[in-house]
């Protein structure tokens, strides 16, 4: 399937959001991601989300916990990268705390903040959410990589 036919039965951005490039890689088969816009009025924040579908849930009829590891992870990188432009990185650290479950059919969104950066290691963490209903609490780092 190429690009094109992958963005055929994509559903529209919610207003203040935009839909994440590259639908080829992990993260849009894991959402399709969308992106808070850079001047959102509305909260001004960084925000990474995806609508929840079945295919996301797990045996209970709820979020895979792997499916909000997986927003949150994003969200490390959105935080940072919105603070510092995009730099190439890895994730070094990622913990949670599973708050709620994540009700399928909603827009879940994540956001947070940078608490220390140094160097080549950036602290953030954040909160994943469900209409203002915290899901799961985040912290993590990500290491700054030489450019080749």
């Amino acid at each position: 399937m190429n690009d094109d036919d992958k963005l055929k039965n994509v559903r529209p951005a919610p207003d203040g959001w935009k839909l994440g490039k590259y639908p080829q890689t992990f993260a849009f088969h894991a959402g399709p991601m969308y992106f808070r816009e850079r001047g959102d009025a509305v909260k001004g924040k960084p925000g990474v989300g995806f609508y929840s579908e079945p295919h996301h849930g797990n045996l209970g009829n709820v979020i895979h916990g792997g499916a909000l590891m997986t927003l949150a992870d994003m969200a490390l990188f959105d935080i940072c990268f919105r603070e510092y432009g995009e730099f190439p990185a890895v994730t070094l650290s990622l913990n949670a705390d599973f708050l709620n479950p994540g009700p399928i059919g909603k827009f879940i969104e994540a956001g947070g903040e940078i608490t220390r950066a140094g160097k080549s290691i950036i602290f953030v963490r954040g909160m994943v959410e469900a209409e203002d209903t915290p899901i799961l609490s985040f912290s993590g780092s990500i290491k700054r990589l030489s450019r080749a």
